[in-house]
């Protein structure tokens, strides 16, 4: 483990959480081993489906997902992962083979788009920075909002 990424907040101290959402099983272990070796708690799915289902439960801090997937894309699935309650919160990458779904990528809600082949660890270095953004802007939120 490269080092341990930490959610902390007045009442909780765990892991920070990861969905990796891949439809290529050896890409999806390839991305969700990279994460675990940079301290991530991390849950995998296969579809977009099974990623909206698990977002819903499980509350991801940051969510790594391909866009051509079946049963629901991944476009798909960020608006719903954004509509969520808290989805606001959760850092997003999407990744993709089609290097023209980048636009249509950051419209739908996410933080980042990176182009199939890329490089794991700078994969991770971009869930990191989007997780750290928002939770840069629920502090800044929250310290507005406090009396």
């Amino acid at each position: 483990m490269r080092g341990t990424v930490q959610y902390e907040s007045r009442t909780e101290k765990r892991l920070m959480r990861a969905l990796v959402a891949e439809d290529d099983p050896g890409i999806r272990r390839l991305i969700a081993g990279m994460l675990e070796m940079d301290g991530w708690d991390v849950r995998e799915a296969a579809d977009g489906q099974e990623a909206v289902d698990i977002a819903e439960d499980w509350h991801p801090d940051a969510v790594v997902i391909d866009v051509m997937m079946p049963n629901k894309d991944g476009i798909t699935a960020v608006r719903e992962i954004r509509e969520m309650e808290g989805g606001e919160g959760v850092g997003v990458v999407v990744v993709s083979a089609k290097a023209t779904a980048e636009g249509e990528a950051m419209e739908a809600g996410s933080d980042d788009f990176m182009s199939k082949p890329f490089d794991p660890d700078e994969l991770s270095a971009r869930a990191k920075a989007a997780m750290r953004w928002h939770q840069a802007q629920a502090a800044d939120t929250a310290e507005l909002s406090a009396p």
